[in-house]
């Protein structure tokens, strides 16, 4: 095992690694875990930018990067608790916030450690040290991550604490890109995904959820594995009410099976691959829906909308895991 600091595209980036897999961090480009590496395949798992123009154009399509909150914000703006929150509009076209106020911001390494078995990198970002974040969610608090390398897993925690005297609603996702197939073969035919889901939201033109839940029309062939071969998706799901929480992708032309797991707060998963025939996907689980401030007309257990009181904290936990020789 193997922890370095090195330079990459003029930014300090973590690479650690065990016999199994290489992960790669950068604290100042979001926390964006950029890089997941099978050593035994020698092959990225993770979408991988090739310079930092390439990453600088489109952050969300490269690595982990974090979403607080996950999504759309429809205008860029709700209500909570008699506030009004504007969060700016850096998507024109559809006239929406989205992805959070996260991704693009610089956060402090805390530790990068062996511990026994394992490797444990930390990092943290509080409210108060970026102007940009108070001006459009004017509230103290402070996000910790955790990512934990062993053996063939990556697990990711993340905790939420609200520092301030009022309470905020609160939601976070990934926007998890990996390359699919893992072996950049662009052969999609091998491949195939499954979803632990049941409903999907309907969304309008500008991708917004209308409210209404829809069943899913391929929901036996995506629980059990579905080729997506000439299937774009830009899509919004609401897991089952019954087993795994898991999207589990499977490359039988690299060997390589991905489990990605989440814990019961993450509700939702929006899957989306553009075209289907760029090389990547992802599966990107969020503890709330798209646009959930604005849904308050809907059960919050439906919505995932959540608020955190001063002083509490939530802590939020997934896992990928890479088999391989399937």
């Amino acid at each position: 095992m193997a922890i370095e600091r090195f330079d990459l595209y003029g930014e300090t980036a973590i690479r650690a690694r065990n016999e199994k897999l290489e992960i790669v961090l950068v604290p100042s480009w979001g926390s964006n875990l950029l890089s997941l590496r099978s050593l035994g395949k020698n092959l990225d798992l993770l979408r991988f930018p090739q310079c930092r123009e390439e990453y600088e154009a489109d952050p969300f399509m490269y690595g982990l990067p974090i979403l607080f909150p996950p999504n759309r914000i429809a205008d860029g703006r709700f209500e909570y608790n008699d506030r009004e929150y504007r969060f700016n509009i850096n998507d024109p076209s559809e006239h929406n916030h989205t992805h959070g106020l996260l991704f693009d911001a610089p956060w402090k390494l805390l530790r990068a450690e062996v511990e026994g078995e394992r490797i444990v990198l930390e990092t943290i970002i509080h409210s108060e040290d970026h102007e940009g974040i108070l001006a459009q969610f004017p509230h103290l608090f402070t996000v910790h991550m955790k990512y934990v390398l062993e053996q063939a897993s990556l697990t990711v925690e993340a905790t939420v604490s609200n520092r301030d005297s009022a309470p905020f609603p609160w939601g976070l996702g990934y926007h998890t890109t990996f390359n699919f197939p893992f072996n950049g073969s662009g052969d999609l035919a091998a491949c195939r995904f499954a979803l632990n889901a049941d409903k999907h939201w309907v969304l309008d033109e500008r991708f917004l959820p209308t409210g209404e839940l829809a069943d899913i029309p391929y929901s036996e062939q995506l629980r059990e594995g579905k080729s997506l071969v000439g299937h774009a998706l830009d899509d919004a799901f609401l897991t089952a009410g019954t087993g795994a929480n898991e999207a589990v992708l499977t490359d039988s032309g690299s060997g390589i099976r991905v489990v990605y797991g989440a814990d019961e707060q993450f509700k939702h998963w929006v899957v989306y691959n553009h075209d289907s025939k760029q090389g990547y996907l992802c599966p990107e689980p969020y503890t709330w829906i798209t646009n959930a401030p604005n849904l308050r007309q809907l059960p919050e257990e439906m919505t995932g909308f959540r608020v955190l009181r001063p002083g509490e904290q939530a802590k939020t936990t997934t896992r990928i895991r890479i088999e391989e020789g399937i």
